[in-house]
């Protein structure tokens, strides 16, 4: 409820960072499946981010949506990253993993 996503480290069992992601409630997080490289999460502030995991920096915001973001999902190597929102639309956004090549 505080508009931040939390690491943690498991094996100490402590938050290692903590991300100040967004304006609104997040709804979904998830990260690139292949590599772990981008961290990508999804708000009712109307908007997707894509952060890198080496340093917590947000690297990109996806906008488009009217309303809350419900759920984001990323391809393998991040090609393409998919979001849908209350809004009744989907979108698909290519060709993002030039942010981090």
């Amino acid at each position: 409820m505080d508009h931040t996503v939390r690491i943690w480290d498991m094996r100490k069992r402590t938050v290692s960072y903590t991300v100040p992601a967004h304006t609104n409630l997040i709804s979904s997080v998830r990260y690139e499946p292949d590599h772990g490289r981008v961290l990508v999460t999804a708000s009712y502030d109307h908007t997707c981010r894509v952060w890198s995991t080496q340093d917590w920096k947000p690297l990109r915001t996806l906008s488009g949506h009217s309303d809350k973001v419900s759920d984001v999902d990323v391809a393998p190597n991040a090609s393409h990253i998919v979001s849908c929102s209350f809004d009744r639309t989907w979108k698909v956004y290519c060709h993002v993993n030039k942010l981090f090549i």
